[in-house]
């Protein structure tokens, strides 16, 4: 006898059938195949010379349609272990099928598939195993946060062992590792990127070079502000504190290195002297990036900005582009509740002289540094307020001293101090104002 059709379901398969595993494994293969054409097109672009530009976008199109439809098919039916190993196949798939230059795309790609080939596991195991293995997934990434909340020092040795060798890479990955001790007791300076593009364009009558140029900002409000939360702006602001980690120096005494008296020379240079900043410790204003940065990532920086920025690879051959990292030091808030007679406030936290730029070199399109013997190469090149004297130059600024736009330009200091912003030949810094 049939059971009544208003009485309630006795199991949640009667409530809510489960998909037909016919369904479930077309919808399985379809991803599959589709990654597939964009390994067919990973061959063809690997044959082609040169390789049509549009086969790129068009692979990365394929694999991202073949990963949401071989995911698709594990939300249908989460319990079939075949539809885990088509969601891995695709994945590793995936991963061979993308251009050598999407390095980071192809190791998510590549975890995923490991994701892919532990749900196969899973799904085969029983269910005491299943209890066991997740259990131990989530105690293994809990105890990831709590290494990241200990991990600054001083620490214990096995708190130290456990987050350089195991947890660091891991929260790296899922990009979990940060917030944690960031903003306690003081986050420190924010940075951003400032670009300086030089692009020969010919010679004058006199037979000197003449070149185009053009400052380029990262991030920049309100530009990289693309969506209601600012999250595209906020991860490019992150991106710029890859180059802000320290190196740390060791051997001797600073004040007897080459970069030392390099320095001191630029600041007694008779042609156009670039002082140390008065504020902060002369020894101190040296800031060499990490290791890393200065191998991989400013190369990189700088070889993105110089093709994003130029027509055509002749036009690139010719540009070179300066980085300055800028720190902005935060007015404390002493500074920011005074104000004039006038009612304005008397600190202004956009500021330039709240800047502090760190020369990072010049390189070319290649990622090559020009001179690696440049003297202000890895220091603080000062913003100054007008209060501060410079000799020689004495009401010559424009409420600040520009040295960033000096060292870029290599033009006469007080041609520099005296050019108008707008004009486009010197930093706008009236632009990093968000309110301007």
């Amino acid at each position: 006898m049939d059971r009544d059709a208003t009485a309630p379901p006795l199991t949640p398969a009667d409530a809510v059938p489960p998909h037909d595993p016919a369904f479930v494994r077309v919808t399985g293969l379809l991803g599959l195949g589709l990654t597939a054409a964009a390994g067919a097109l990973a061959v063809v672009a690997a044959t082609a010379a040169p390789a049509p530009a549009v086969l790129t976008p068009v692979q990365a199109g394929l694999i991202f349609l073949g990963m949401v439809t071989a995911g698709a098919a594990v939300s249908l039916r989460a319990d079939l272990w075949w539809a885990w190993a088509l969601f891995g196949a695709t994945a590793l798939l995936g991963s061979f099928a993308l251009p050598v230059s999407w390095d980071s795309f192809v190791g998510f790609l590549r975890v995923v598939a490991g994701v892919g080939a532990a749900g196969t596991v899973l799904c085969l195991s029983s269910t005491g195993w299943r209890v066991a293995v997740v259990s131990a997934a989530v105690l293994f990434h809990f105890s990831g946060i709590f290494a990241a909340t200990t991990s600054p020092h001083p620490q214990p040795w096995v708190v130290e062992q456990a987050w350089t060798r195991v947890y660091h890479p891991y929260l790296n990955f899922i990009y979990m590792r940060n917030a944690y001790h960031f903003y306690s007791p003081d986050p420190g300076p924010a940075s951003i990127l400032v670009f300086f593009l030089k692009t020969e364009t010919g010679t004058d009558a006199n037979g000197n070079k003449e070149y185009k140029t053009e400052w380029v900002t990262m991030p920049r409000r309100p530009d990289d502000l693309k969506d209601p939360l600012g999250l595209g702006y906020f991860r490019r602001l992150s991106l710029t504190e890859q180059v802000a980690r320290p190196n740390p120096q060791g051997g001797g005494r600073f004040e007897e290195t080459e970069m030392w008296f390099r320095r001191q020379k630029r600041a007694a240079s008779a042609t156009s002297p670039i002082p140390f900043h008065p504020v902060d410790a002369a020894t101190s204003q040296y800031r060499l990036p990490a290791a890393e940065a200065l191998r991989y990532v400013l190369p990189s920086y700088a070889s993105h900005v110089i093709l994003d920025r130029t027509a055509d690879k002749d036009e690139a051959a010719r540009t070179t582009v300066k980085i300055y990292r800028l720190e902005h030091v935060t007015t404390s808030v002493e500074q920011f509740r005074q104000k004039l007679p006038n009612g304005e406030y008397a600190a202004s936290p956009y500021h330039p002289a709240t800047y502090r730029p760190i020369f990072l070199g010049e390189f070319d399109a290649r990622g090559n540094l020009l001179d690696p013997h440049d003297g202000l190469l890895y220091w603080v090149v000062p913003i100054l307020p007008q209060t501060t004297p410079v000799p020689g130059s004495e009401g010559k600024g424009k409420g600040y001293y520009d040295f960033m736009s000096v060292h870029a330009l290599g033009l006469p200091r007080d041609e520099v101090f005296a050019a108008d912003e707008t004009a486009g030949k010197v930093f706008p810094w009236y632009r990093m104002n968000p309110r301007k």
